[in-house]
């Protein structure tokens, strides 16, 4: 059973963020003429064809790509809000797939997308333990069960799915980066960065240090160095040589989320920055989180990345979670922005 208007099958499927047009190609060169739209954040589609499920599995199972990561087979929508309890409407939409027997083993497998009062695993139990009440299958946690539940979660849309286990590709990417590293063009992150500071008033301390986090390939970093004695630039992902190079950097190949419990850097910082390929609210708690790293009334940038086309919606998220360390919050569209704005603000 499907409830997709016009597809025989519909499936989430996962591709590194910035090269969704890539993994798009692909589909349709294994699969003829399909419909992938994006999905809330990057990096993510929803595959919808008039092939048959199991044919589609198995086409993509035996093919080589390069973009394509996991396939996740799906037939309903449903929509959630943030409260745990809105679940429910998950669970009837499961019970009316009809995918699931008395007696049978199933295991629910949560991925979530969005900012909600219930994490991952929460979902899975909630979901599992009403499914028991509603089909009479068998919730497992661990060990091999005929079918599984997928509930992928994006914000306040849910797309559900029964399938075996094995109808769940989980296929190699060997391309994950748009740009190879050090090849990512810094100009526009540079200029963006630019206006923010004219656009704001921000002040620079020429002694001070800087804190830039998602920094790669390293054009706001190359910026903050003219002007500042110290910048530390975090990100998993190489920076420009250019920028590396450059005395005053210091480059820490990790992921920012963890410095937030580093006590030596306590109020070290003069100014920090962000403009990570995150969502919105991700990379608001990012730095909501490393804001004890920040003094006092220094100068925080983010960049508002737009997920959907609801960028009213992101902007007020933000700043929500924002208003937790920060004030005086300004969010402006710039030149150089693209589906994006920039968030000043100042620590609390």
């Amino acid at each position: 059973m499907n409830e997709f208007e016009g597809a025989a099958s519909a499936f989430v499927v996962t591709t590194p963020a910035g090269l969704e047009g890539r993994a798009r190609a692909e589909l349709r060169r294994l699969l003829g003429d399909v419909r992938a739209p994006s999905l809330l954040l990057k990096g993510n589609l929803l595959l919808l064809t008039d092939r048959p499920e199991a044919e589609v599995i198995e086409i993509l199972r035996g093919a080589e790509t390069i973009c394509v990561g996991r396939v996740a087979p799906v037939q309903a929508r449903v929509h959630i809000d943030r409260r745990l309890e809105s679940l429910e409407a998950v669970v009837t939409a499961v019970a009316r797939l009809g995918g699931l027997s008395p007696g049978e083993k199933f295991v629910v497998r949560c991925e979530r997308r969005g900012q909600h009062d219930f994490t991952g695993r929460e979902a899975e139990k909630r979901i599992a333990l009403a499914l028991e009440k509603a089909t009479g299958a068998v919730g497992e946690y661990l060990g091999e069960v005929p079918k599984r539940v997928s509930v992928e979660i994006f914000q306040d849309l849910a797309l559900v799915g029964v399938a075996p286990p094995d109808q769940v590709l989980h296929k190699e990417i060997r391309e994950s980066r748009k740009y190879a590293p050090g090849a990512r063009p810094l100009n526009r992150a540079q200029h963006k960065l630019r206006e923010a500071i004219a656009t704001f008033g921000i002040t620079l301390p020429p002694e001070g240090r800087a804190l830039d986090v998602g920094a790669a390939p390293g054009g706001w970093s190359a910026v903050l160095a003219d002007h500042m004695a110290e910048v530390v630039a975090v990100d998993p992902a190489d920076l420009d040589p250019s920028v590396s190079g450059r005395p005053n950097v210091t480059h820490l190949r990790m992921r920012a989320e963890g410095l937030a419990g580093r006590t030596d850097w306590q109020e070290h910082f003069d100014v920090i920055t962000c403009d990570a390929n995150l969502s919105p609210a991700e990379a608001a708690r990012l730095l909501v989180d490393l804001a004890p790293l920040v003094k006092p009334g220094a100068p925080a940038l983010l960049t508002i990345k737009y997920v959907t086309s609801a960028r009213r919606r992101h902007e007020q998220e933000a700043r929500e979670i924002l208003a937790e360390a920060y004030e005086d919050i300004r969010i402006r569209h710039l030149p150089h922005n693209a589906l994006e704005t920039t968030a000043a603000m100042r620590r609390r």
